[in-house]
């Protein structure tokens, strides 16, 4: 089992956490990797501006950031998941 919670612990957060953040990524990118798959083949349909490079980057950036901040700050410090986004890490 410590297989499974060491990361996540040093990250900040829960298994669960930790697992519905990386679920979370992964299906925002397979949302933009079918948009420009769709493009690639029907160029005439445009790629949605929330799929595009640049927003899929920008989303890219902020959840590293709030994961990072959430490391930053000890696990126990953490009431839920999200507490770390909006808190002030010091």
């Amino acid at each position: 089992m410590k297989a499974f919670t060491n990361h996540p612990h040093e990250q900040g957060v829960t298994y669960f956490e930790h697992w519905s953040f990386a679920i979370g990524i992964a299906w925002r990118l397979l949302r933009s990797v079918i948009a420009f798959t769709v493009h690639a083949m029907l160029p005439f349909i445009t790629i949605e501006r929330r799929f595009d490079l640049e927003a899929t980057s920008q989303f890219l950036l902020e959840r590293n950031r709030f994961i990072e901040n959430a490391a930053s700050v000890k696990y126990r410090d953490l009431p839920h998941y999200g507490s770390a986004a909006n808190s002030s890490v010091s």
